[in-house]
């Protein structure tokens, strides 16, 4: 071995990391086809022409990325192909299982195609082994070995993607119900990170959440104790936020903001802001108005289908006028 073997080896070494990283993006899939191409070279070296071995090593780094993307397209392909054919078996489990009435199984398995893409392969074999237990979580945990609570958990959050998705299809757009647990989980994320960045004014640390809007000369006035509720609107991919919170004096405030999701992260479209018009009402009033809700609750569209009777009392105390 030559005195600068080495020298020459690390310089070789670099540039096909160099290639590899600028083609791929990946540090650790840079490094293994930088090993990977100094390797080959070794092995190589002595029948590669004398002035060009740099030549080589950037030829052989492309191949290997080539063979890189090759495989992730394989990958890909395969990942599409199980999650078809187990979406396919999960209807199918659907269609045996006696635990659902022929409308509920029509309705299950149309949730499934509208779903299939939302869920993840281990997800749809979970589902498909707890309709294959005819929905028995303790067979399933003395199938799988997991506690009871772990499963229940995943067949709750795997249950509500498939109504969110189901429910968007029927065409709610005003209710939590169209939230998949991602979205829901991010949106809480949010507030607790806009919160927290709000009291130590620090908002420009969100900027991952603010690059599709400019908050330079954003200066929010909130002052934020408790989250208590939030409600939702879909609108062509655009959620709409309505929160309601305590300040510190213990007063109930609002504001909304909207949002549109990229990658499963929350990009702020409207950053949250107050709402203009606030009502104040007795506390006979508010009970009221709680009791209708609870008398005509949300139909399968989201909708409280409140009596026109009741609707004109409803529009008097909220000082609305009449059409």
């Amino acid at each position: 071995m030559k005195e600068n073997d080495a020298e020459v080896l690390k310089n070789y070494h670099k540039l096909a990391y160099n290639y590899a990283l600028y083609k791929i993006g990946s540090l650790d899939a840079a490094e293994d086809i930088a090993s990977q191409t100094i390797y080959s070279y070794l092995l190589k070296r002595e029948r590669i022409e004398e002035n060009n071995h740099e030549g080589w090593i950037v030829n052989t780094s492309k191949n290997y990325c080539n063979q890189y993307f090759d495989r992730l397209k394989a990958e890909r392909q395969l990942k599409h192909d199980m999650i078809g054919n187990m979406a396919g078996e999960l209807q199918a489990r659907i269609y045996e299982s006696i635990d659902f009435v022929d409308n509920e199984k029509d309705d299950l398995v149309d949730a499934v195609k509208n779903a299939k893409d939302k869920l993840s392969s281990n997800e749809l074999q979970t589902y498909i082994l707890y309709l294959q237990c005819e929905t028995n979580v303790q067979r399933m945990e003395e199938i799988i070995g997991e506690s009871n609570e772990v499963i229940r958990q995943r067949i709750s959050r795997i249950n509500r993607k498939i109504k969110a998705e189901t429910y968007k299809k029927l065409g709610v757009i005003a209710t939590k119900k169209i939230l998949s647990p991602q979205i829901n989980d991010i949106i809480k994320k949010f507030l607790l990170r806009f919160k927290k960045h709000l009291e130590n004014n620090t908002l420009n640390r969100m900027f991952y959440y603010f690059s599709k809007k400019d908050i330079g000369n954003y200066k929010p006035r909130f002052d934020i104790k408790k989250v208590l509720d939030y409600e939702v609107e879909l609108d062509d991919s655009i959620y709409l936020i309505h929160v309601v919170f305590t300040n510190e004096k213990g007063m109930d405030e609002s504001f909304y903001f909207s949002f549109t999701v990229e990658n499963n992260s929350l990009k702020v479209l409207q950053p949250p802001t107050p709402h203009q018009e606030h009502l104040q009402l007795s506390i006979d009033e508010a009970d009221m108005i709680l009791n209708m809700l609870k008398q005509y609750p949300e139909d399968s569209k989201g909708v409280h289908n409140v009596p026109d009777d009741e609707l004109a009392l409803l529009r008097k105390i909220l000082g609305e006028e009449d059409e």
